[in-house]
Parts: structure tokens; sequence; C-alpha cells
């Protein structure tokens, strides 16, 4: 088999072959087809491998094993067979504009800045890793001069050279290759060494969009589409944008600050909330008879009012005074006295409820799942102090 000189790469726009099988035999999960050519594009190069069917027979996967491409299928094939193959095009064709779109970004970003793509992912997004720290700022700009690239409707040229020839030029991943060197160019923004599948001219990519971005150390993830995806998801954004617009009774340009002034609101109304609830803690605190330990529950009492009670009894002659309030995922617990050395009980305690907290030896707070009743009886099993319920 000559070097990418396969059918896949002679013709990458044509969806359907007719060909012989030359060999086929069981293996795990299917049967290893061997063809006479193939349309299929072997996994590789960062790309997945095509898929479609062989004579109606759904295909697995393609992997390149040395000089041949081995097919791997649901239903053996008869070798000698002439079979009709059809690639999936939809999702070739997604795979092609992802990927040019890949090393125009990844080609930009060495322009620009010199950091080089030392990883590269195609998934539910394409995810391409650089050997640097790019801003916001500079992702922006990118991704700018990429759509340039797109819709400048540039021509993707396929170089072929043999290993006397590549120090011609200057590519990007230019390793030590055995045979022949393919690089894919496009002119002013980017040239590759790379044996994937590309469009033909950028127009054909139609945009490309960063989707999100992440540092680690001294490297950035980026996380791109291209293509009918890009055009998908920012459809989808769009509809949620829509519906977003319509409950907040905000044009869709202006959801931003409409979700400013709605947040500001929620912020006043928790305020005024946490006003009035402490108002009513403190009116019930005055109310409690004095007892030497008290439970108290609250409903969706913050820390701040929870402690303010536990001292309003103290200072009332209280000894022990436990407030439980129900969270989102549970419960939490402020516990005061003047009585009980709580660090030294609190380890054992939280483990009996499996909670998570803090505190020193007069008080001690945390969060849990259990419930009131089990908070109780936990820390009368470690004091030995039965608590009084007041509400």
């Amino acid at each position: 088999m000559n070097e990418f000189q396969e059918y896949y790469y002679r013709h990458p726009y044509i969806k359907e072959l007719d060909t012989v099988v030359l060999c086929c035999h069981a293996c795990k999960g299917g049967y290893e087809l061997v063809l006479k050519d193939t349309i299929f594009y072997p996994e590789g190069g960062g790309q997945p491998c095509d898929k479609g069917t062989i004579q109606g027979v759904e295909v697995i996967a393609v992997q390149r094993e040395k000089e041949r491409i081995v097919h791997i299928t649901k239903q053996p094939l008869a070798p000698g067979e002439n079979v009709h193959c059809e690639i999936d095009w939809e999702y070739r064709f997604d795979l092609m504009q992802n990927h040019t779109g890949e090393h125009i970004f990844s080609g930009v970003v060495k322009q620009l800045y010199g950091y080089s793509n030392v990883g590269f992912h195609m998934g539910e997004y394409i995810c391409a890793d650089f050997n640097g720290n790019l801003t916001e700022e500079n992702i922006e700009e990118v991704e700018r001069r990429v759509n340039q690239a797109i819709w400048m409707n540039l021509c993707v040229q396929e170089i072929l050279c043999s290993p006397s020839e590549t120090a011609k030029y200057d590519y990007r991943s230019k390793i030590s290759i055995e045979g022949t060197t393919r690089i894919i160019s496009i002119d002013g923004y980017d040239m590759c060494a790379c044996c994937g599948m590309h469009v033909k001219n950028t127009g054909e990519i139609g945009i490309c969009k960063v989707i999100n971005f992440e540092k680690s150390r001294n490297k950035t993830r980026v996380f791109l589409l291209s293509g009918r995806r890009a055009f998908a998801y920012l459809s989808h954004i769009h509809q949620e944008n829509s519906s977003i617009s319509k409950l907040l009774s905000a044009k869709p340009l202006e959801i931003s600050t409409a979700v400013s002034h709605l947040q500001q609101r929620y912020v006043d109304v928790q305020k005024a909330y946490r006003t009035v609830l402490m108002e009513m803690m403190m009116k019930d605190a005055d109310q409690i008879p004095i007892q030497d330990a008290i439970i108290y529950t609250s409903v969706l009492a913050d820390s701040e009012g929870m402690r303010a009670f536990c001292n309003r009894c103290i200072e009332m002659g209280i000894s022990t005074v436990m407030v439980i309030a129900k969270t989102e995922v549970g419960y939490a617990y402020v516990i005061m006295s003047h009585t009980i050395d709580l660090l030294s009980i609190r380890a054992e305690f939280n483990a009996a409820i499996h909670a998570k907290g803090g505190g020193n030896h007069e008080m001690m707070q945390g969060s849990c799942t259990a419930g009131p009743t089990e908070i109780s009886i936990a820390f009368h099993a470690v004091t030995g102090i039965s608590m009084h319920i007041v509400s």
C-alpha cells in the first residue's frame, strides 16, 4: 500500500465505493475484514474512524495495521465477495470541518503567541492543549482571526514530501518520520504534518466557535466547535436565550442586565428575610423557660442567626444550647455550652452523624444529612445530657 494513496485520500469526498473482500476472520467483538480498497478512514492522528456499512453490515471500527486497513464488522462477509461500501457522510464531513478548524486555530495560536498544540482530541468538543497560558483576550483574538480565514475561503492544500524534502517547509509537528510526510497547508495561517481528513476550502467550515477554556499550570486547554456542530450548539444557545428572555420580559441582548436586577432583588429579599427571622428567633429565645440544655429547630436559619440565638440563651442562664436548621441538602447545627468541653467531644459527635464542621471548647457548628432526632441522640450518647426540645 503506497503511503497516503488510499482511496479516502485520493477521493476524500466520495461517499460510496464498490470493492472486493480480500479476507475475513472472527475477532473479539466481531469480524476483521480487509478490502481491496476502502473509503473508510481508520482511527489516527486524533481523528476518529469513519462510520458506515459494508454491504449493509455495520462497521464498528476501522484501524490501520501496518500496511493494511482493517474493518471491524458485526457480521462476516465472504472473501472474494463484491461489496458496496457507504460511509456516514454527515459524520465524516463534521470531522473534516472540525479538524481543519482546529488546524487553523492552532496555527494562529502559534503565530501570535508562540505556543504549540501538544494535545488534540476529537470528542463531544474539539480539545486542543497548548503549552502556554492563553488569556480570554488572547483566545478571542485567535477566534476572530480563525473565522476571518474561514470566510476568505482559502484553499486547503495537501503536500506530500520525502524525508529529504521536509527541510524546505516550516511546519508544525515537525518530527522525524520514515517515509512520506503529509503536510496540510492553509496559506498565511497554518502548515502542519497530519494524516487526518480535511475540507478542500476553508469556507466549507462555515464558523469556528470557542466553547470554553481551562488553565492547568503552564498549559491552556481550549474547547471549540466548527461547522455544523458549532451551528447546532449556537442554535441551542439561542433557544435557551429566547426562553430566558421571555421569562425575564427582557430583550435578548439585555438579559444580563435583567439578571443583575433580579439578583439584586433576591439579595434584598434574603436580607429582609434574615432580619425578620432573626427577630422571630430572638423573641422565641426570650420566651424559653430556663433549662439546663435545650434544642431549638428553625427553618432555613443562617449560621449568624443560629449563633445569635445560642448567645441569647446562654446569657439567660441556659447551660447548653443546640440550634438545628434545615438546609437544601440536610441540616446545619450550632452548639454552645459553658459546662461541656465541646472540643473534646467534637470528633466523636461529628463521626456519629457523619457531619463536617469545626469549633472550639465553647462552640461548634457543622452540617450533616442526619435529622434532628439522630443529632439529639448522638449528642446524648457522647455527653450523657438529655436535651429539652423547645420548638
